[in-house]
């Protein structure tokens, strides 16, 4: 979904958008059911600020049990766009700050808003999903899916805990 520079009027304007799975700027991600949002753009110079929000389902792997499970992903969207020529005029070093990790760059005189959509998607989600926050993964030894139940593999402890375990014996035995 393109929105070009010269349609960008001084006031700014508003885009809605939904974007089916089958999209070449989600396809990567496997997403379930369309990506939608609401992007409110306006131009200063030549920069372009972009804020609004994306969401969309997304079909992930649990870190812990390793099965297949939908999270709603929700991601608010507050972007600075400037032109890559600013990028080559500035091709000097210097330090970014953190103002600068908000910041990306556009090459002619469109904007991407479904590549922009895509991104935010993908930045929101988590490094290690979880299917449920209390989920007991599985057993190391057997490979028993834990949320099943308990399986009867003994637990395996650090061997640096065994003088505590030795010393809990000694109290159980004196009392």
């Amino acid at each position: 979904m393109l929105v070009h520079l010269e349609d960008i009027l001084p006031e700014g304007i508003e885009v809605e958008f939904s974007l089916d799975p089958d999209d070449p700027a989600v396809r990567e991600l496997d997403i379930r059911g369309p990506v939608r949002g609401s992007f409110k753009i306006r131009k200063m110079g030549q920069q372009v600020l972009v804020r609004g929000d994306v969401k969309g389902e997304v079909r992930l792997t649990c870190g812990r049990c390793l099965d297949d499970f939908t999270a709603e992903v929700k991601e608010e969207v507050n972007i600075e766009l400037r032109p890559v020529l600013d990028l080559e005029r500035g091709a000097h070093e210097r330090e970014l700050g953190s103002d600068d990790l908000d910041v990306e760059f556009f090459r002619g005189d469109a904007l991407d808003l479904g590549h922009l959509a895509a991104e935010q998607i993908s930045l929101a989600l988590p490094m290690k999903p979880l299917c449920k926050v209390t989920c007991g993964g599985i057993c190391p030894e057997c490979g028993k899916d834990r949320a099943s139940g308990t399986c009867g593999c003994e637990p395996d402890t650090d061997p640096r805990w065994s003088a505590l375990k030795d010393l809990k014996n000694q109290i159980k035995l004196k009392k």
